[in-house]
């Protein structure tokens, strides 16, 4: 039965018997979204239990390829046991079943503002919109391999510097159209809506690895280049909710800094100077 707001009234939270399960890696920008929107919803363990894996479990599949058969996270299965794959999905599966509508503009053109924003993040930059090997997403540029190594499988090595150079570009390119969009201290107006928990996990990834591995000035810390997007990172990075995916992700990137992971990657730079690396 459908309520007024085109919801399944027949299954909200309060019916709920058994547990969702939401598969999760501690420093995957599309996992970190959806663990964003739980951590700033709140009041969900009793209905949704997180189950963390490591880069392990992503290339062994093990219990993650029965939930999402390409071996990705995030993953999500409902706790009427239908499996879901993309974050975007399982947000608009969350907002569906827990939302109490906080992250929904009342203003029509503002919430396909926001539908925008989370597009062009996940059709440019964070998605490869194909399963086969070596095609990679637009972020893989920062820290993909040219060749395997541990942290790196055959399957997703970036071996032509041509290609990683165009993808750098994409990159910039897309973050010059955020800064000519942003509305105000959040993108989409003055409250935290799905454009911000989508973006803000990877540009986690863009503040750490532009400067690091492509010599870039520090951005979302600079003012000469995007100052709206370092206000609006600034304003998000205050939130307690935001700053602990932060401390997540950038965890891990520091941790794999110093063990040398992105050493290949500032090599391929170095290599081939008569190409465009660094934008700011």
């Amino acid at each position: 039965m459908d309520d007024n707001n085109g919801r399944d009234s027949t299954n909200t939270a309060s019916d709920v018997t058994k547990k969702c399960f939401f598969y999760d890696v501690k420093h995957s920008n599309n996992s970190a979204r959806v663990r964003l929107w739980l951590n700033l919803h709140g009041g969900l363990d009793d209905h949704i239990e997180t189950l963390t894996l490591t880069h392990a479990d992503l290339d062994g599949g093990g219990k993650l390829v029965e939930v999402n058969p390409l071996k990705k996270v995030p993953a999500f299965v409902t706790d009427n046991g239908l499996n879901l794959f993309e974050s975007f999905v399982i947000l608009s599966y969350l907002e569906d079943r827990f939302g109490d509508g906080r992250f929904i503009l009342a203003n029509i053109e503002n919430r396909a503002l926001v539908q925008l924003f989370v597009r062009i993040h996940d059709i440019y930059i964070s998605s490869p919109n194909c399963t086969q090997p070596n095609f990679s997403h637009t972020q893989g540029c920062m820290y993909l391999d040219p060749y395997p190594t541990k942290y790196t499988p055959e399957r997703r090595t970036m071996p032509d510097p041509i290609v990683r150079a165009s993808k750098l570009k994409e990159i910039y390119e897309r973050l010059c159209w955020l800064e000519e969009n942003i509305r105000s201290d959040y993108m989409v107006g003055d409250r935290i809506t799905h454009a911000d928990i989508t973006w803000y996990p990877t540009c986690i990834f863009m503040e750490i690895l532009l400067p690091y591995v492509f010599g870039w000035a520090p951005i979302f810390h600079e003012k000469d280049h995007f100052p709206r997007l370092t206000r609006w990172f600034e304003t998000c990075s205050s939130n307690e909710h935001f700053a602990s995916v932060r401390d997540d992700i950038s965890g891990v990137l520091t941790s794999q800094q110093r063990d040398g992971r992105f050493d290949n990657v500032r090599k391929v730079a170095r290599d081939n100077p008569d190409m465009k690396w660094k934008y700011i």
